[in-house]
C-alpha cells in the first residue's frame, strides 16, 4: 500500500470512492453526481485544500479529504473525509494509512489533526482506538433554514 497527495485530476477516483463507502450501512448518504462533484471540487480545489490517497496497487482503497488550517497552536490538518474501501475495513488498512498520514503530516508541520464524527458509528471508536480524543468543552451546532 502507498500514499500518495490527491488533486483535481483524482476527482472521478474519489468519487467513485465515497458513494462505495458512504451510501452504505451506517451513512446511507444519497448523492447526486452533480452535489458529489460539487462537493469533492469543494474539498480538493480550494488552496488550502490536502488531501491524501492509499492506493493497492494503482487502485484507491482510502481517502483523507482535509485541509490546512492555521491557528494560534500551530498548523491543523482538517480532515472532512475519511473512509476506507469495504472490502479493506477490519484489517488494518485504516490504522496504517492514520499513522502514515500522521507522520507525513508532522514533516509538513502540522501540530493536530481534527475531525468530526457520530458518536453511534464504528469510525467512532476507530478513532479512540486511534489516539483521537473527544473533545469535552467543544460542541457541534446545526440549525437548518430550509
Amino acid at each position: 500500500m502507498e500514499i500518495r497527495e490527491l488533486g483535481l485530476e483524482q476527482t472521478e477516483e474519489i468519487k467513485r470512492l465515497t458513494v462505495e463507502i458512504f451510501s452504505k450501512e451506517p451513512w446511507n448518504d444519497m448523492w447526486t453526481d452533480t452535489q458529489l462533484h460539487a462537493y469533492v471540487l469543494e474539498l480538493i480545489g480550494n488552496r488550502n485544500s490536502l488531501s491524501f490517497g492509499l492506493y493497492q496497487g494503482s487502485a484507491l482503497i482510502g481517502m483523507a479529504l482535509g485541509r490546512i488550517r492555521s491557528w494560534y497552536e500551530g498548523t491543523e490538518y482538517w480532515i472532512d473525509e475519511f473512509g476506507i474501501a469495504s472490502e479493506m475495513q477490519c484489517r488494518g488498512a485504516g490504522t496504517k494509512f492514520l499513522t502514515e498520514l500522521e507522520y507525513l503530516l508532522k514533516g509538513r508541520g502540522v501540530k493536530h489533526i481534527v475531525l468530526l464524527t457520530e458518536r453511534s458509528v464504528p469510525a467512532y471508536r476507530f478513532y479512540l482506538k486511534n489516539g483521537f480524543s473527544e473533545q469535552q468543552k467543544t460542541v457541534f451546532f446545526v440549525k437548518a433554514i430550509g
